[in-house]
């Protein structure tokens, strides 16, 4: 009997310890058909930090990248499975930023509404540039490359925290532009609408990987944080429509 519980108590310690610290759960994914060129999604999931600690770590939350383009993303990494098999296609999926879907709304691109919008435009992505540089040199920043400061602040505003058990949700607006053939180099893949379809969300969650991107304090205090974690987290499957 003690041998079968020491048996039960290493079984329970192992578990416990491949537990991972976060679960990501896709809660719906809705299709929207009221534009003639492409269908809209909008995919609702969540994020559970399973540990009695507060976790932390790099992630826009908001946007999403194919598998076959994700290295050393940021973004929401997405898997297409056709008829249960995956498909390492580099689409369907791309960013369905707002100021795109301004300027697709343009059909004259010299129109004087379509110069002052991107004008406008300009100004502020000029606006938002200034402001890292502003902020970086605030903090006693050094360095003098610009496009190195830019991604510096954008990484470290990536930066989130969940409390213990806490759940946040978030929302993924993207769109297929209605056309069937995606490539991935030269393997051709292809949507057919008879065929079943299912995403996957990865996180694939990097502290290690952006040491070029961090001062080197800002990079010491990220590895020396037993809370930053780091890791491939994976969602479940959901059916996803490419029918007509």
């Amino acid at each position: 009997m003690m041998r079968i519980f020491y048996v039960l108590v290493f079984f329970i310690s192992f578990v416990s310890s491949a537990q991972k610290p976060l679960e990501v759960t896709i809660d719906s994914i809705i299709s929207d058909d009221s534009h003639s060129l492409k269908r809209k999604f909008t995919i609702h999931y969540h994020l559970t930090n399973t540990t009695a600690k507060p976790v932390s770590f790099f992630l826009l939350p908001t946007t999403l990248i194919a598998n076959a383009a994700s290295s050393m993303t940021l973004y929401a990494v997405y898997k297409i499975y056709q008829n249960g098999e995956f498909q390492d296609m580099d689409g369907p999926f791309f960013p369905d930023l707002p100021e795109r879907n301004e300027i697709d709304q343009f059909n004259d691109f010299n129109s004087p509404d379509a110069k002052a919008y991107l004008q406008k435009l300009n100004e502020k992505y000029k606006a938002q540039h200034d402001a890292f540089l502003e902020n970086y040199r605030k903090n006693g920043g050094t360095s003098t490359d610009e496009k190195w400061i830019v991604y510096n602040q954008k990484l470290l505003q990536s930066k989130m925290t969940l409390q213990p058990g806490e759940t946040k949700s978030f929302v993924i607006p993207t769109h297929w532009n209605r056309i069937r053939s995606v490539s991935n180099g030269d393997i051709e893949y292809y949507l057919n609408e008879k065929d079943v379809f299912e995403l996957e969300l990865i996180l694939d969650l990097k502290k290690t990987g952006f040491k070029d991107d961090l001062s080197d304090a800002e990079f010491s205090a990220i590895q020396n944080d037993p809370n930053f974690i780091e890791g491939v987290f994976t969602s479940n499957k959901v059916k996803i429509n490419f029918a007509e």
